[in-house]
């Protein structure tokens, strides 16, 4: 009895047909790569600079005192003052002209341009001492919009 033709011997033996002693090594690897230690440092860095970033933006800055200033001149000066809060004022302290938050840039135009009209084209902002930068900042920006004008700085140091 003839069973027919015996099947073909697969020329590459493969690890699982058994003809084999030692199976066969895949020839490419699967690329693994455990992330679990790259994440937890990672976080802990976010933790440490979270913690330090709020810590220096708690300290204060000690600036250096200036050693080259120039007196401003009241007569040509448009003054403003801003006390905690913030508040705003037109003029020396808290007993000048009130601006609301609303109307601040506005008015502080329209006050800056009658100024030059009337040669003032020094711009005074005095601030007291826990005046946050940003107020400051922002009544600077909008006063030295109206073109010829100059900026100076003043902090009142409340005792």
């Amino acid at each position: 009895m003839d069973a027919g033709p015996e099947p073909a011997a697969s020329s590459t033996p493969s690890e699982f047909d058994g003809e084999t002693l030692v199976p066969r090594k895949r020839l490419v690897d699967d690329a693994r790569f455990d992330v679990t230690a790259m994440v937890d440092l990672v976080f802990m860095m976010n933790i440490f600079f979270l913690v330090t970033w709020a810590e220096m933006a708690r300290a204060e800055i000690d600036l250096p005192t200036a050693k080259h200033c120039v007196r401003a001149e009241c007569s040509k000066s448009t003054v403003f003052t801003i006390t905690k809060g913030p508040a705003y004022f037109i003029g020396d302290g808290p007993s000048g002209i009130s601006i609301s938050p609303g109307e601040l840039d506005q008015k502080v135009t329209s006050v800056v341009e009658d100024g030059l009209r009337n040669d003032k084209d020094i711009v005074l902002i005095k601030a007291e001492k826990d005046v946050l930068l940003r107020d400051v900042a922002h009544l600077a920006s909008v006063a030295t919009a109206v073109k010829g004008t100059q900026l100076m700085l003043a902090v009142i140091e409340k005792r």
